[in-house]
């Protein structure tokens, strides 16, 4: 049923990076998804100190890899050299199509970690939380539920989260995160059926938990898709006033519900008018 949803765009690439704190594996991971030593690694601070990109293929797919330099909290950037790295690696989050965040799961979660991936979703991008060093954890199992758990409520208001739980150093479920890599670029890059649209319009029309502005029912007439690379969608509201925050949510939760389309950034544009094709 879901494939009948979608027109396909046969994307045959994926433009990734690999991106995170210091020694969090990320040249390692790199290295192995390679199969071969191309980034230095090691346990001392700043080995990879440039961007270093290469290519492999997977399942017919063409993966172009970006390696990067780890990113620290401003406040421990020493010199001038590596704050121009750190910028260097927040320009190419513009050019690629998804990110790997590399998050050492000995020292689990940190604030710097949401930095980075807060800094990735605001620029509408692929993103896996992938949790390295695994192997090295007692309770796998316990970490695994608390992590997805935190997560979901610390991103509530996406329901996009992807997460992997991997060890780069062995090469435990490097094959599960490239599939999941794979099955979300292609929900990215496809365009879904104007009638299958319309379908969930209707549907949702009439869906009585809508949110209201002073108790007069927002209802969205029309959906068109824009573009299909970040999925864009405009909607148009039977309101002229602007769309409240929480019908936006509750409408983004129903539409990635209905289409399986979360842990993939959207784009919604709500706009009030009696034309669907105006403005």
């Amino acid at each position: 049923m879901l494939v009948q949803m979608y027109i396909n765009s046969n994307n045959q690439k994926i433009n990734f990076v690999i991106i995170g704190k210091p020694n969090s594996g990320k040249s390692t991971l790199f290295n192995k998804l390679l199969k071969k030593e191309i980034s230095p690694t090691g346990e001392t601070y700043g080995l990879t100190k440039n961007l270093i990109v290469q290519k492999f293929d997977f399942k017919n797919i063409n993966f172009i890899i970006h390696d990067t330099p780890g990113l620290r909290r401003k406040n421990k950037i020493s010199n001038k050299d590596e704050e121009l790295r750190n910028k260097k690696v927040v320009q190419l989050l513009e050019k690629i199509d998804a990110a790997v965040l590399l998050i050492d799961s000995t020292e689990n979660i940190t604030r710097q970690d949401f930095k980075i991936a807060d800094t990735i979703m605001r620029r509408k991008k692929l993103l896996f939380f992938v949790f390295n060093k695994i192997d090295l954890l007692e309770n796998k199992n316990d970490f695994k539920f608390k992590i997805k758990d935190f997560l979901k409520f610390r991103y509530s208001q996406y329901n996009a989260i992807n997460t992997n739980f991997i060890s780069a150093l062995s090469g435990n479920n490097i094959i599960s995160l490239l599939n999941k890599m794979i099955e979300k670029n292609n929900l990215c890059s496809s365009k879904i059926k104007k009638s299958h649209l319309n379908n969930f319009i209707k549907k949702i029309s009439k869906d009585s938990k809508l949110p209201k502005i002073r108790n007069i029912q927002i209802k969205p007439k029309y959906i068109v898709q824009i573009d299909s690379n970040i999925p864009r969608f405009k909607i148009f509201i039977n309101s002229k006033k602007k769309a409240p925050d929480l019908f936006i949510r509750y409408f983004d939760n129903e539409f990635r519900k209905y289409f399986s389309l979360n842990g993939v950034p959207i784009n919604m544009k709500f706009v009030s008018s009696d034309n669907p094709y105006a403005g």
